[in-house]
């Protein structure tokens, strides 16, 4: 058995509903709720690791614009250059691409009550 801990880059403890800040290794392309996906067994946004950081925050910036992501909450900020989030589209679809490695892995979560 083994407990899981989560942590960002700055040491802060994460727990399911939080919202961590991704950054992509240039800016910080997005932000995410910390949830568990029973049917997955995964717990995003940590299930792949296409991204550079990722860092606890408070709330979320005024200009964020929630993604179109059913499974949990994701948004992203708009660009001036890129207003339609055409980068932050293809960057996640990068990022859901890597999914599919799930399915090989040699692991799955399980939550259970202690």
């Amino acid at each position: 058995m083994f407990v899981l801990e989560l942590y960002d880059r700055k040491g802060n403890q994460l727990n399911e509903g939080d919202i961590v800040k991704i950054s992509n290794g240039r800016e910080t392309q997005f932000f995410a709720e910390v949830k568990y996906l029973e049917s997955e067994g995964i717990i995003t946004p940590f299930h792949t690791f296409s991204f550079t950081s990722f860092e606890k925050v408070d709330k979320l910036p005024d200009n964020a614009e929630k993604a179109d992501e059913k499974r949990y909450s994701i948004w992203y900020i708009p660009r001036a250059e890129d207003p339609e989030g055409e980068d932050f589209r293809q960057y996640l679809m990068s990022w859901r691409e890597c999914e599919h490695h799930l399915t090989t892995f040699c692991w799955k979560i399980k939550k259970t009550l202690f």
